[in-house]
């Protein structure tokens, strides 16, 4: 069972601000990720100074409409 969550789900536990500052980021680069359509998670990483590892999920190849 894996305690993995979307970015959303995360900063609404917790505020963009205390985020970002976890992230290394500004506040407006949590609003710019969580207004993408990006597949941004978070998964709970004690091997992390924060104690949280963040990352996206991208598919692979051009994703360009025929």
């Amino acid at each position: 069972m894996t305690s993995d969550m979307t970015l959303k789900e995360f900063v609404e536990q917790h505020s963009q601000e205390r985020v970002a500052h976890m992230m290394g980021m500004t506040q407006g680069a949590i609003s710019q990720m969580l207004r993408s359509k990006r597949s941004l998670f978070v998964a709970v990483d004690s091997d992390q100074p924060c104690g949280y590892r963040f990352y996206e999920i991208k598919a692979l190849g051009k994703s360009r409409a025929a």
